[in-house]
Parts: C-alpha cells; structure tokens; sequence
C-alpha cells in the first residue's frame, strides 16, 4: 500500500505541470528603431514600464511607435527533435496474496532510438525481485502519440528472465491415511536449477518533459512471466507470474 501510495503521489507530480501555458507578450517599437519585448505597463498618462525578464523599462509614451501583443507558449517542444532517449524506470509489480511478495520491486534502463517518426526502437536489463531474482534483457518497442512536452505512449518490452540466484529446493509430497490422523509428507526433497524464461510486457503511460533534456513517465502494463525449473531425471517445473506492472520513468536526451 505505501508503495502505490507513493506512485500516486509522483503521478500529481507528473500530469501537474503538463499542460502548456500560453502568456501575452508584447513588442514595443520605439521611434528611434529599438525594438523591446517583454510585458508592458501603463505607469501614468506621460510614461509606460515594459518588464522584461528581470529588468523594467520606463519609456516616455512619445517615444513609442507602436506596441504589439502576441500570444507565446511556454516550453512548448513541438517542434524539437528527440532522435534518441536513455529511459530509467522503477517500481512494483502487483500480484496474487497467494505468493510471498505480493508487490515486489522492479528497476530496468533501456537506450531507445527513433526508427520512424514517433516510433522508438530500444534495448535494456534490469533487475526483477520476484519468488526468486531475475536479470530481464529485453528489447522495448515505443510509440509516442505526439512529439510535445506531454505526451500518451504505448510500449511493449519482450525478452528473457535470467536467474541470478542459485538452485532451489522442490519438496515432492505423498499423503499418509492413518487412523487417526490424516495429511500429506514430504518424502523427498531435490535441488532444482532454475532456467529462467520469458518475459512480455505491454504498457501505457505518459511522458511530461520538464526541460527539452530531461522527462518524467507514468505508465501502467501487464507483464506476464514464465520461468522453468529442472531437476534429475528429466523433472521440469514451470511456473507462470500474471502480474501488473506500474512504473515511474526519467527520460534523459
């Protein structure tokens, strides 16, 4: 809970400043040819204040020729080029209360390039808590709806579970009816190598960019899992993890 708790918290953050904002901005045209940009003042009926950035000017309304006033987006990036992006991502993986770790933690990075426009081929690894712990290595296809500072996006990762612990332990069982008592025993115990397997991972998110070098992602998947374990005698045992992902990003240009 306090772990989803704090991805909600980071998505206010996140779609809070998405939205562009749009300001009045004039120009004014003095009449010995200098130009001035920035947010004009009326001061009294002789002078006028044209702030701009963090200086203010005082013009005498004689001097100006005219002023003009244009609408100007602010950090708008449309028409920036991102031709590349290293993404970082963290957070949980939410499953059934039937298996140890209900929420486990996962972190993967992924370098990503355009192949088409809007379109981002990449390759990435990371690290995945579940029963046991696993390496993904895995390649990340991503489609962004728009080329703007906030933007939809939908992304599919497919690639393989490495183990990174080492053999476990399957206990194999036998039920005992004896009068009065009834229940099932271990007979017998054997270390399993486990193999690893597949990993595919569709999603849905947003990327809000703060600056044109540096963005923030939200998205939310579901990432199916499926790993095999093997034992002597040509004993296998898969085991499948059917798990919602949600994961906070850091985009980097």
């Amino acid at each position: 809970m306090k772990k989803l708790t704090l991805l909600l918290l980071f998505a206010t953050l996140l779609v809070a400043p998405s939205v562009g904002q749009r300001v009045s901005k004039e120009v004014v045209y003095l009449k010995n040819g200098s130009v001035v940009k920035g947010h004009v003042v009326p001061y009294d009926d002789e002078n006028m204040l044209v702030q701009s950035g963090r200086n203010t000017w005082v013009f005498k309304r004689t001097d100006i020729d005219t002023v003009a006033s244009k609408s100007v987006r602010i950090l708008t990036l449309d028409k920036l080029e991102r031709p590349w992006f290293l993404k970082c991502s963290a957070g949980v993986l939410v499953g059934s209360s039937d298996n140890q770790k209900d929420s486990p933690f996962s972190f993967d990075g992924s370098f990503n390039t355009k192949m088409l426009p809007k379109f981002y081929l990449g390759a990435g690894a990371g690290v995945d808590f579940l029963e046991e712990s696993y390496m993904p290595v895995f390649a990340n296809f991503e489609y962004h709806f728009r080329e703007s500072r906030f933007t939809p996006f939908f992304s599919f990762k497919g690639g393989y579970l490495f183990a990174l612990d080492g053999d476990v332990h399957q206990n194999n069982w036998i039920y005992y009816d004896y009068m009065p008592y009834s229940n099932y025993y271990p007979y017998s115990s054997q270390a399993m190598e486990n193999k690893g397997g597949m990993l595919l991972n569709p999603s849905f998110g947003f990327v809000s960019y703060l600056n044109p070098n540096l963005g923030l992602s939200l998205e939310f998947g579901y990432r199916y899992s499926q790993v095999t374990f093997k034992g002597d005698h040509q004993y296998e045992l898969e085991t499948n993890y059917n798990r919602l992902s949600i994961r906070l990003g850091i985009l980097f240009n």
